[in-house]
Protein backbone atom coordinates (compact mmCIF):
# COMPACT_ATOMS: atom_id res chain seq x y z
CA UNK A 1 0.00 0.00 0.00
CA UNK A 2 0.84 3.64 -0.82
CA UNK A 3 -0.11 4.74 2.87
CA UNK A 4 2.99 2.66 4.05
CA UNK A 5 5.83 5.17 2.57
CA UNK A 6 4.57 7.03 5.21
CA UNK A 7 6.53 4.98 7.90
CA UNK A 8 9.96 5.91 6.11
CA UNK A 9 9.23 9.71 5.76
CA UNK A 10 7.46 10.16 9.25
CA UNK A 11 10.58 8.66 10.81
CA UNK A 12 13.20 10.80 8.38
CA UNK A 13 10.91 14.43 9.89
CA UNK A 14 10.82 12.88 13.15
CA UNK A 15 14.58 12.66 13.52
CA UNK A 16 15.35 15.73 12.50
CA UNK A 17 12.30 17.79 13.82
CA UNK A 18 12.71 15.96 17.44
CA UNK A 19 16.31 16.89 17.63
CA UNK A 20 15.43 20.35 17.61
CA UNK A 21 11.95 20.81 19.33
CA UNK A 22 10.01 21.13 16.78
CA UNK A 23 6.56 18.80 15.88
CA UNK A 24 6.96 18.89 11.84
CA UNK A 25 3.25 20.43 11.30
CA UNK A 26 4.91 22.33 8.63
CA UNK A 27 5.98 19.66 6.98
CA UNK A 28 3.48 16.83 7.48
CA UNK A 29 0.41 18.91 6.45
CA UNK A 30 1.60 20.15 2.83
CA UNK A 31 3.21 16.29 2.49
CA UNK A 32 -0.35 14.76 3.10
CA UNK A 33 -2.15 17.37 0.45
CA UNK A 34 0.49 17.28 -2.19
CA UNK A 35 1.69 14.27 -2.24
CA UNK A 36 -1.61 12.10 -0.99
CA UNK A 37 -3.93 14.63 -2.31
CA UNK A 38 -5.83 14.68 1.33
CA UNK A 39 -8.37 17.07 2.27
CA UNK A 40 -6.65 20.03 4.47
CA UNK A 41 -8.67 18.83 7.36
CA UNK A 42 -7.45 15.01 7.30
CA UNK A 43 -4.01 16.18 6.76
CA UNK A 44 -4.12 18.34 9.76
CA UNK A 45 -5.94 15.61 11.92
CA UNK A 46 -3.65 13.08 10.80
CA UNK A 47 -0.69 15.51 11.50
CA UNK A 48 -1.66 16.01 14.47
CA UNK A 49 -2.00 12.62 15.63
CA UNK A 50 1.65 11.59 14.35
CA UNK A 51 2.94 14.58 16.50
CA UNK A 52 1.02 13.69 19.35
CA UNK A 53 3.10 10.07 19.12
CA UNK A 54 6.42 11.63 18.20
CA UNK A 55 6.69 13.97 20.88
CA UNK A 56 5.29 11.64 23.73
CA UNK A 57 8.20 9.09 22.12
CA UNK A 58 10.96 12.05 22.15
CA UNK A 59 9.11 13.12 25.70
CA UNK A 60 10.63 10.00 26.94
CA UNK A 61 14.38 10.06 25.43
CA UNK A 62 14.55 13.53 26.99
CA UNK A 63 13.18 12.87 30.20
CA UNK A 64 15.89 9.59 30.50
CA UNK A 65 18.88 12.21 29.70
CA UNK A 66 17.51 14.11 31.98
CA UNK A 67 17.46 16.97 29.22
CA UNK A 68 13.80 18.79 30.25
CA UNK A 69 12.72 22.12 32.84
CA UNK A 70 8.80 21.10 33.29
CA UNK A 71 8.13 24.00 34.81
CA UNK A 72 9.49 25.93 31.72
CA UNK A 73 7.81 23.77 29.65
CA UNK A 74 4.42 24.07 31.74
CA UNK A 75 4.82 27.89 31.97
CA UNK A 76 5.04 28.10 28.10
CA UNK A 77 1.43 26.21 27.60
CA UNK A 78 -0.23 28.19 30.06
CA UNK A 79 -1.76 30.94 27.47
CA UNK A 80 -1.89 29.00 24.37
CA UNK A 81 -5.59 29.08 24.41
CA UNK A 82 -6.20 32.54 24.88
CA UNK A 83 -3.42 33.83 22.72
CA UNK A 84 -5.03 31.52 20.07
CA UNK A 85 -8.75 33.49 20.21
CA UNK A 86 -6.53 36.69 19.69
CA UNK A 87 -4.91 35.49 17.13
CA UNK A 88 -8.05 34.45 15.13
CA UNK A 89 -9.41 37.86 15.77
CA UNK A 90 -6.42 39.53 14.78
CA UNK A 91 -6.78 37.58 11.50
CA UNK A 92 -10.25 39.45 10.59
CA UNK A 93 -8.02 42.54 11.27
CA UNK A 94 -5.86 42.06 8.89
CA UNK A 95 -5.75 40.56 5.70
CA UNK A 96 -3.67 36.40 6.79
CA UNK A 97 -1.26 35.96 4.22
CA UNK A 98 -0.16 39.28 5.18
CA UNK A 99 0.30 38.40 8.44
CA UNK A 100 1.94 34.95 7.54
CA UNK A 101 4.42 37.27 4.85
CA UNK A 102 5.65 39.30 7.68
CA UNK A 103 5.69 36.55 10.20
CA UNK A 104 8.12 34.35 7.41
CA UNK A 105 10.52 37.83 7.34
CA UNK A 106 10.45 37.30 11.29
CA UNK A 107 11.61 33.78 11.17
CA UNK A 108 14.34 34.67 8.89
CA UNK A 109 15.53 37.15 11.03
CA UNK A 110 15.56 34.74 13.76
CA UNK A 111 17.59 32.00 11.63
CA UNK A 112 20.59 34.59 11.00
CA UNK A 113 21.03 35.29 14.90
CA UNK A 114 20.71 31.63 15.65
CA UNK A 115 23.34 30.71 13.06
CA UNK A 116 25.31 33.70 14.53
CA UNK A 117 24.36 32.70 18.23
CA UNK A 118 27.56 31.56 20.59
CA UNK A 119 27.86 28.67 22.77
CA UNK A 120 25.90 29.87 25.89
CA UNK A 121 28.66 29.55 29.05
CA UNK A 122 25.20 27.83 30.68
CA UNK A 123 25.14 24.95 28.50
CA UNK A 124 24.47 22.17 30.29
CA UNK A 125 21.95 23.80 33.26
CA UNK A 126 18.92 22.18 33.26
CA UNK A 127 16.69 24.36 35.96
CA UNK A 128 16.17 27.51 35.62
CA UNK A 129 14.18 28.39 38.45
CA UNK A 130 11.21 30.36 38.81
CA UNK A 131 12.39 34.03 38.98
CA UNK A 132 10.30 37.04 37.83
CA UNK A 133 11.96 36.96 34.65
CA UNK A 134 11.83 33.27 33.81
CA UNK A 135 8.16 33.53 34.66
CA UNK A 136 7.16 37.15 32.70
CA UNK A 137 9.35 35.62 29.79
CA UNK A 138 7.40 32.55 29.75
CA UNK A 139 4.04 34.00 29.99
CA UNK A 140 4.76 36.31 27.22
CA UNK A 141 6.30 33.68 25.07
CA UNK A 142 2.71 31.10 25.45
CA UNK A 143 0.81 34.51 24.84
CA UNK A 144 2.73 34.69 21.16
CA UNK A 145 2.91 30.88 20.69
CA UNK A 146 -0.56 30.87 20.68
CA UNK A 147 -1.53 34.08 18.81
CA UNK A 148 0.55 32.18 16.09
CA UNK A 149 -1.08 29.12 15.89
CA UNK A 150 -4.10 30.65 16.20
CA UNK A 151 -3.23 32.93 12.82
CA UNK A 152 -1.45 30.65 10.73
CA UNK A 153 -2.35 27.26 12.36
CA UNK A 154 1.04 26.47 13.10
CA UNK A 155 2.17 25.17 16.48
CA UNK A 156 4.21 27.77 18.39
CA UNK A 157 7.41 25.25 19.00
CA UNK A 158 9.21 28.51 16.85
CA UNK A 159 8.28 30.66 19.33
CA UNK A 160 8.82 28.62 22.45
CA UNK A 161 12.35 27.80 21.16
CA UNK A 162 13.53 31.52 20.36
CA UNK A 163 12.13 32.30 23.44
CA UNK A 164 13.51 29.45 25.50
CA UNK A 165 17.28 30.54 23.48
CA UNK A 166 17.68 34.02 23.21
CA UNK A 167 15.48 35.02 26.17
CA UNK A 168 16.24 32.59 28.53
CA UNK A 169 19.49 31.70 28.04
CA UNK A 170 18.60 27.93 27.38
CA UNK A 171 20.96 25.61 26.18
CA UNK A 172 19.18 24.34 22.75
CA UNK A 173 20.04 20.78 23.97
CA UNK A 174 17.71 21.46 26.88
CA UNK A 175 15.51 23.42 25.20
CA UNK A 176 14.43 21.05 22.56
CA UNK A 177 13.47 18.20 25.09
CA UNK A 178 11.60 21.11 27.04
CA UNK A 179 9.38 21.88 23.85
CA UNK A 180 8.85 18.57 23.45
CA UNK A 181 7.69 18.11 26.54
CA UNK A 182 5.20 20.82 26.35
CA UNK A 183 3.99 20.03 22.34
CA UNK A 184 3.60 16.58 24.19
CA UNK A 185 0.79 17.75 26.21
CA UNK A 186 -0.85 20.08 23.91
CA UNK A 187 -1.10 18.02 21.13
CA UNK A 188 -3.27 15.40 23.08
CA UNK A 189 -5.71 18.59 23.53
CA UNK A 190 -5.69 19.35 19.87
CA UNK A 191 -6.33 15.21 18.41
CA UNK A 192 -9.50 15.03 20.91
CA UNK A 193 -11.87 17.33 18.50
CA UNK A 194 -10.33 16.05 15.09
CA UNK A 195 -10.82 12.11 16.32
CA UNK A 196 -13.87 13.32 17.26
CA UNK A 197 -14.98 15.04 13.71
CA UNK A 198 -13.76 12.07 11.79
CA UNK A 199 -10.67 13.51 10.61
CA UNK A 200 -8.14 11.33 11.37
CA UNK A 201 -7.35 8.45 8.73
CA UNK A 202 -5.83 5.60 10.31
CA UNK A 203 -4.49 3.63 7.03
CA UNK A 204 -2.43 7.39 7.03
CA UNK A 205 -2.09 8.08 10.15
CA UNK A 206 -0.86 4.58 11.56
CA UNK A 207 1.52 4.01 9.63
CA UNK A 208 2.99 7.81 9.85
CA UNK A 209 1.95 7.29 13.31
CA UNK A 210 4.91 4.36 13.94
CA UNK A 211 7.69 5.86 11.83
CA UNK A 212 7.36 9.11 13.95
CA UNK A 213 7.39 7.20 17.28
CA UNK A 214 10.90 5.43 16.04
CA UNK A 215 12.51 8.53 14.77
CA UNK A 216 11.44 10.68 18.15
CA UNK A 217 13.75 8.21 19.85
CA UNK A 218 16.58 8.37 17.63
CA UNK A 219 16.02 12.30 17.58
CA UNK A 220 17.20 12.97 21.14
CA UNK A 221 19.90 10.23 21.18
CA UNK A 222 21.34 12.44 18.27
CA UNK A 223 20.67 15.53 20.31
CA UNK A 224 22.58 14.50 22.55
CA UNK A 225 25.78 13.44 21.20
CA UNK A 226 25.30 17.31 18.90
CA UNK A 227 27.30 20.14 18.98
CA UNK A 228 25.15 22.81 20.71
CA UNK A 229 26.07 25.01 17.21
CA UNK A 230 25.36 22.15 15.15
CA UNK A 231 21.65 21.84 16.48
CA UNK A 232 21.16 25.29 15.96
CA UNK A 233 22.23 25.80 12.74
CA UNK A 234 19.96 23.08 12.02
CA UNK A 235 16.75 24.40 14.12
CA UNK A 236 18.14 27.63 11.78
CA UNK A 237 17.66 26.10 8.54
CA UNK A 238 14.08 24.81 9.42
CA UNK A 239 13.14 28.13 10.39
CA UNK A 240 14.43 29.36 7.06
CA UNK A 241 12.21 26.52 5.00
CA UNK A 242 9.24 28.13 7.41
CA UNK A 243 10.01 31.30 6.87
CA UNK A 244 10.15 31.59 3.18
CA UNK A 245 7.30 29.42 2.92
CA UNK A 246 5.75 31.54 5.08
CA UNK A 247 6.95 34.91 3.01
CA UNK A 248 5.64 34.08 -0.23
CA UNK A 249 2.43 33.32 0.82
CA UNK A 250 0.93 37.39 -0.01
CA UNK A 251 2.48 36.15 -3.67
CA UNK A 252 1.56 32.41 -4.30
CA UNK A 253 -1.24 32.31 -1.51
Amino acid sequence: MIELTLIPLGFLIAVVFSMVGLGGGTIFVPLLVLAFGLPAQNAVGISLLAIMFMTISSTAAYAIQKRIDYKVGLLLDTLDVPGAILGAYVTTLIAPRWLAGMFGGLLLVIAILMFLRKNSKNADRKGLGLSARVISYCMFGSLVSGIVAGMFGIGGGVIDETVMIFLLGMSIHTSAGTAMFGMAITTIAAVIPHWYLGNILLDYAIPLAIGCVIGGQLGPYLSKRARASTLRKILAAIFILIGLRMLLVPYFG
